[in-house]
């Protein structure tokens, strides 16, 4: 199985961590993705995903790849791999620098849903990531936001 989209790229990371997001979800998560990230290859969030990297140099190197369904592990020698979750309600995704934008913008070709998110990492002279993405399922429904606060305002 080929991947559908394959995306490499520099990355000059800023704050230990870059995120992989929705473009619509730009609100940020209270800091969810971060702290799941904390010890490990990467954390989620529903609409966020963070990747810790090491700044020291800050410089690091992401290959990125969409799948039709779910691929194999990656056989190359790793350092850490984790397997998360990630909803994605317009089918666009960005690699967001903290304090500089989007690194890397993604049209996914299955477009809205639910992905699975597989990040390795390797350290070396710098951080190498690669990040799988495969779609898994349809979005659940839209929480009614009007029968929450419905309920406050009576």
């Amino acid at each position: 199985m080929k991947p559908l989209v394959e995306h490499r790229t520099p990355l000059s990371v800023s704050y230990g961590h870059f995120v992989l997001r929705d473009v619509w979800c730009d609100a940020g998560d209270d800091g969810e993705s971060y702290q799941d990230a904390q010890d490990q290859v990467a954390g989620a969030s529903t609409y966020q995903v963070s990747v810790p990297a090491s700044s020291s140099p800050p410089k690091a190197g992401l290959e990125l790849r969409v799948w039709a369904g779910e691929p194999a592990p990656d056989d190359r020698s790793w350092d850490g791999c984790r397997q998360l979750e990630l909803h994605c309600p317009t089918g666009e995704l960005i690699v967001e620098l903290i304090a500089c934008g989007a690194a890397v913008e993604i049209t996914l070709p299955q477009g809205a849903g639910v992905y699975g998110v597989r990040v390795h990492r390797r350290h070396a002279d710098t951080d190498e990531f690669l990040i799988d993405l495969w779609w898994r399922t349809p979005l659940p429904p839209a929480d009614d936001d009007e029968d929450f606060y419905g309920d406050l305002w009576t």
